[in-house]
C-alpha cells in the first residue's frame, strides 16, 4: 500500500494510466448502450423528468422549484440542462447522469489510487463501474448519479484533507456534502464519519480551532434555503408534475420511516439481494418484501468479496492509514443505523424501507477490496482477481442480457 499507517500519502506519477482509460471507455459505451435501449422506470417518468419539464428560467414565468416529490431538486436541474443541451430522447435525458456517473468512476480510482496505489485504484474503478448496482443505476435520470457523485466528490476532497492538513479541503467537503444533502437527505450521514476521523490523534488539534465548525457551517449555508422551506411549508403541500398528485415530503415524513431500534435485513440485500431474500423467507418463515424491486442489486458473490474486504480490514489489519479509518467509520455510520432500525410507517409514496439506503457504502467497499485485490500475491492473487474479475462480468452479462430480453 502507498499510505503509510500515519496517513502519509505517496502520489503516483502523473502518467496516462491507459488501463483506465480503457477501464471508463468501456463504462461509458455500457452506459450509452443502457441509456439508448432502457426504458424509463418509476422514479425517470414520474419524478425527475417531470419535475424538470417545470424548471422554467423565462423572465416572467420564472419557476425554480427547490423540492421534488420526496427530495431536492437538484437532479432534476441535472436532467433539464441535459435535455436543453441534448434533446429529449432517452439518451439525452440521461447523458449528463452518465456523464457524472463516469466522473464518479474517476473520483474513485483518484483517491484509491493517491492511498493504495494504482493497482487499487483500477480495481476500485472497475468494482465500482461494472457491479449490477452502479452500472444501470449511473445510465438513468434519477437522483443516484449526482447523488453519488457528490458523495464521491465529498470523499475525495476530504481525503485531500486528511494528505495534506488543508483547511480549504474541509470547506469544499461541506459544500459538496450540501450538494448531495440537495439530492437525497442522507447524505448528511457523512458529517458524523468526517467528525469521528477528526478525533484520530493525528487530527485531533481541528477540533481545537475554527475551521472544523466554520465547515459544517458550510454545509448549514447551503441547506439553509432546504431547512426554511421545511419549517414554512405546510406538511400537506401537493405536487403536480407527475401522473397524479402526491404528498410532497419533509424530514418529518422521511423521520417516520424510523419505526424504533431494531434489526433490518434490507442493507444486506445490496450486497446480495438473490441470497438474502429466501435466506430471510428460510429462518423467519415470511417473505421479505422488496419496495424497490426496479433496482438490480449487486450478485451475492460480489458482495461476499466486498463485504469481506471491509470486515477482514477492520478485524485483521493491525495498521491501518487514516483514510482506511475514515471509509471504516463511513461504510458503519451508514450500514449500521440502517441495519439497526425497525420498519417504519411514512405517509405519501414514501417507501417504508429500502435497501438503496446504503449505496453509499459502495465507495468505502470497492476502494477497500481494490486494496485488498492488489495486496494479494502468490496463488492466492489469481484465485482472488478470477473471483473478483467473474463476478464483474456476471453481472454485466446479467444486466446487459435482461435488457435484451
Amino acid at each position: 500500500m502507498t499510505a503509510q499507517s500515519a496517513g502519509v500519502v505517496k502520489v503516483p506519477g502523473r502518467g496516462v494510466d491507459v488501463t483506465l482509460l480503457l477501464i471508463l471507455s468501456i463504462a461509458l459505451i455500457f452506459r450509452i448502450y443502457l441509456a439508448v435501449t432502457v426504458p424509463y422506470i418509476h422514479d425517470e417518468e414520474n419524478n425527475a423528468i417531470p419535475l424538470a419539464k417545470t424548471i422554467s428560467f423565462t423572465p416572467g414565468s420564472l419557476h425554480l422549484p427547490l423540492r421534488g416529490e420526496n427530495h431536492g431538486a437538484l437532479p432534476a436541474y441535472v436532467v433539464k440542462a441535459s435535455s436543453s443541451l441534448f434533446g429529449t430522447t432517452p439518451l439525452a435525458y440521461r447523458a449528463l447522469h452518465i456523464f457524472l456517473g463516469v466522473c464518479t468512476i474517476l473520483i474513485v480510482y483518484r483517491i484509491a489510487r493517491d492511498w493504495y496505489g494504482p493497482v487499487a485504484g483500477r480495481w476500485a474503478a472497475m468494482l465500482l463501474a461494472f457491479n449490477e448496482y452502479y452500472l444501470p443505476i449511473s445510465a438513468r435520470a434519477t437522483a443516484h448519479a449526482p447523488f453519488l457523485f457528490f458523495v464521491a466528490l465529498a470523499l475525495y476532497v476530504f481525503s485531500r484533507f486528511l494528505a495534506t492538513e488543508r483547511a480549504g479541503y474541509l470547506y469544499a467537503a461541506g459544500a459538496a456534502v450540501g450538494l448531495a444533502f440537495y439530492c437525497k437527505e442522507h447524505a448528511a450521514l457523512l458529517l458524523p464519519a468526517f467528525l469521528l476521523t477528526l478525533l484520530h490523534p493525528k487530527f485531533r488539534h481541528w477540533l481545537r480551532g475554527r475551521h472544523a465548525y466554520l465547515a459544517a457551517g458550510v454545509f448549514v449555508a447551503f441547506i439553509g434555503p432546504d431547512l426554511y422551506w421545511n419549517a414554512t411549508t405546510s406538511t400537506e403541500t401537493l405536487v403536480h408534475y407527475g401522473n397524479q398528485p402526491a404528498l410532497q415530503a419533509h424530514y418529518t415524513n422521511h423521520l417516520r420511516r424510523i419505526g424504533g431500534i431494531g434489526f433490518s435485513p434490507y442493507p444486506f440485500m445490496f450486497y446480495g439481494r438473490r441470497a438474502v431474500m429466501p435466506l430471510y423467507k428460510a429462518v423467519t418463515g415470511r417473505a421479505l418484501v422488496d419496495e424497490t424491486a426496479e433496482y438490480s442489486s449487486i450478485n451475492p458473490v460480489l458482495g461476499i468479496l466486498l463485504l469481506g474486504a471491509v470486515l477482514a480490514t477492520a478485524i485483521f489489519r493491525r495498521e491501518r492509514d487514516v483514510l482506511t479509518v475514515f471509509l471504516l467509520l463511513m461504510f458503519a455510520c451508514v450500514f449500521g443505523l440502517f441495519t439497526f432500525i425497525a420498519r417504519g410507517d411514512p405517509p405519501g409514496r414514501l417507501d417504508p424501507v429500502s435497501w438503496i439506503w446504503v449505496e453509499t457504502t459502495i465507495f468505502p467497499a470497492v476502494m477497500l477490496a481494490g486494496a485488498g485485490l492488489a495486496e494479494v500475491g502468490g496463488r492466492a492473487r489469481l484465485v482472488a482477481w478470477m473471483v473478483g474479475g467473474g463476478a464483474l462480468a456476471y453481472g454485466v452479462v446479467l444486466i446487459l442480457s435482461q435488457n435484451a430480453g
